[in-house]
C-alpha cells in the first residue's frame, strides 16, 4: 500500500499490522493522564474523610454516604453519559467530562456541611463516569490487537498513580492547610489536563468514519498513524468491524454477546464492590486497629502501588494466554488475600499490614485493570465505549453500595477483620462468573463468531 492511492483501507487491519507509532503512544499517554486525575479526585475523599468527619462530628452511617456519593455519580455517568460518546465522539466526551469534574472537585472546597459535600461529590462522579470509558476506548482503538490488553492495563497505571498522588498530597497538605487544599490541588491539575486534551488528543477514527461524517479528518489522522499511506479523496475508509452507524445499548446483548455481557457485569460488580470498599474505608479501618493517621495513609498508598505492579504483569499475561484464565485466577487469589487481611488486622503488625495491603492492591486494582481490558477485548470497536461504560456502571453500583453497607456494619459492631473475611465471598463469585464466560467464549464456535464480528 506504500506510496500509492488505495481504493479501500480497513483502518483496524492497518493498525493491527503496523508497529506502534508516535501518535499511538501519545494517545496512550493522554489516556493515562485522564485516568491519573480521575484516580486522584475519586481517591482523595478516602484520605480527607477522617478530618472532615471529626470537624463536623459525622456518625459512621453518614460517613458511608459521603464516601459513596461520587460512586453514585459514577454510576449515572457510566450508564447515561458514556454511551453519548457514540454520538459526539470520544475526544469531546473526554474534554467535556474532565473539565466538568475538575470544576466540581475545585468547587467542593466551598462545602460547609454534609448535604453540600454530597451534592458536589455526586456531580464530580458524573464527570468522571463520562470521561473514563472514552479515554480507555480511544487507547484500545489506536493500539494493535496483539498488545491491546497490555496497553489498557498499562494506562491504568495513571489511575493508580493518581491514587498514590492523592495520598502523597494529603500527607503534605492535610495537617498544614486542611482537606480543602487537597481538593483545590486536584481540581486545578484536572483542569490543566483538560486543556491539554483540547490540543493534543485525536478523535476516534471509527467515530469519524461511521458517525462523524468526517472522512477527511479521519484520513488526516490515519496518515499520522501510517505516514507511508497515500489517502486520496476517493479512498474509502472502513473502520470498526461492520461499521455500525448507530450504536445503542441493547447491542451489548445482541449477536451472541448477552451471556458474556452478563458475566462481565457480574465480575465487574464483585471486584469494584471490594475495590472501593478498600479505597474508601481502609485508611479509617487501619486507624481503628491502632495505626497512626500517617501510617494508615502510607499503608493505603502502598496498596495502590500494588496496582501499578499488576499492570506490568497482568496485561502481558492476558495477551499471551488470553484474558479468561488470567482474570478468573486473579479473582481466586483476591479472595485468599482478602481473608488473609482479615487475619492480619486481628494481630495487628504494621509491617505485615503494609505487605498485605500491597498484595491486596495488586489483586483488587489489578482486577479492575484486567476487567477493563476484558471488556475492551470482548466488544467490537464501535461498542467499546458503551460496553465499557455500562460494565463500569454496573461495577460502580457495587462501589456505591458497599461503602454504605460497610458503614452500617461498622455501626452495628462488625470488626475490621470481619469485614475483610466477608469480602472474600464476592471475589469467589466473580471468579466463577469469568470461568463460566471462558467456557462460553474462550474456544470453538463462540470465539470464531466474536472474531468475525470484530473483523
Amino acid at each position: 500500500m506504500s506510496g500509492r492511492d488505495t481504493a479501500i483501507i480497513n483502518t483496524d487491519a492497518l493498525i493491527n499490522e503496523r508497529r506502534i507509532g508516535p501518535l499511538q503512544y501519545l494517545v496512550a499517554v493522554l489516556g493515562a493522564c485522564a485516568l491519573f486525575v480521575e484516580g486522584f479526585d475519586t481517591s482523595a475523599i478516602g484520605y480527607i474523610q477522617p478530618q472532615i468527619t471529626r470537624a463536623w462530628s459525622v456518625p459512621a452511617s453518614t460517613v458511608g454516604t459521603i464516601l459513596s456519593a461520587d460512586m453514585f455519580g459514577l454510576l449515572v455517568g457510566y450508564l447515561l453519559l458514556a454511551p453519548l460518546s457514540a454520538r459526539f465522539g470520544h475526544k469531546r466526551m473526554v474534554i467535556a467530562s474532565t473539565t466538568f469534574f475538575g470544576l466540581m472537585t475545585f468547587l467542593t472546597i466551598t462545602a460547609t456541611n454534609v448535604p453540600a459535600l454530597l451534592v458536589l461529590r455526586f456531580l464530580t462522579g458524573i464527570g468522571v463516569g463520562g470521561a473514563m470509558p472514552s479515554a480507555v476506548a480511544l487507547t484500545g482503538e489506536y493500539m494493535p490487537e496483539r498488545v491491546r490488553s497490555t496497553s489498557i492495563t498499562l494506562i491504568y497505571i495513571g489511575y493508580s498513580l493518581g491514587q498514590i498522588g492523592a495520598g502523597a498530597v494529603s500527607s503534605l497538605l492535610l495537617e498544614a492547610y486542611s482537606w480543602r487544599a487537597v481538593l483545590a490541588f486536584g481540581g486545578g491539575v484536572t483542569l490543566l489536563f483538560a486543556l491539554s486534551f483540547v490540543f493534543a488528543l485525536p478523535e476516534s477514527i471509527e467515530y469519524l468514519v461511521n458517525r462523524g461524517n468526517d472522512q477527511k479528518r479521519a484520513a488526516a489522522i490515519l496518515t499520522r498513524v501510517a505516514p507511508e499511506i497515500a489517502v486520496s479523496d476517493s479512498t474509502r475508509l472502513i473502520s470498526g468491524g461492520q461499521g455500525a452507524r448507530k450504536v445503542v445499548v441493547r447491542q451489548l446483548l445482541e449477536d451472541g454477546r448477552a451471556l458474556g455481557t452478563i458475566f462481565i457485569w457480574i465480575g465487574m460488580f464483585m471486584n469494584l464492590s471490594i475495590y472501593f470498599f478498600m479505597q474508601k474505608w481502609l485508611t479509617s479501618l487501619l486507624i481503628v486497629v491502632g495505626l497512626s493517621q500517617q501510617d494508615a495513609i502510607f499503608a493505603t498508598t502502598v496498596g495502590f502501588a500494588g496496582g501499578i505492579i499488576a499492570a506490568f504483569i497482568l496485561g502481558p499475561l492476558m495477551d499471551r494466554f488470553g484474558p479468561y484464565p488470567v482474570v478468573s485466577g486473579l479473582f481466586a487469589l483476591s479472595a485468599a488475600v482478602c481473608a488473609w487481611m482479615g487475619t492480619v488486622l486481628a494481630m495487628p503488625e504494621s509491617a505485615l499490614i503494609i505487605a498485605t495491603s500491597l498484595a491486596l492492591g495488586f489483586c483488587l486494582s489489578g482486577g479492575q485493570k484486567a476487567n477493563n481490558a476484558l471488556s475492551v477485548y470482548f466488544y467490537p470497536t464501535a461498542l467499546r465505549g458503551t460496553g465499557l461504560g455500562w460494565s463500569l456502571g454496573i461495577g460502580r453500583l457495587g462501589g456505591w453500595l458497599t461503602p454504605i453497607a460497610a458503614g452500617l456494619l461498622i455501626e452495628s459492631g462488625w470488626s475490621p477483620s470481619g469485614l475483610f473475611y466477608l469480602s472474600a465471598a464476592p471475589m469467589l463469585i466473580g471468579g466463577i462468573a469469568i470461568a463460566l464466560m471462558a467456557q462460553a467464549y474462550g474456544h470453538g464456535a463462540a470465539r470464531r463468531a466474536l472474531a468475525e464480528d470484530k473483523a
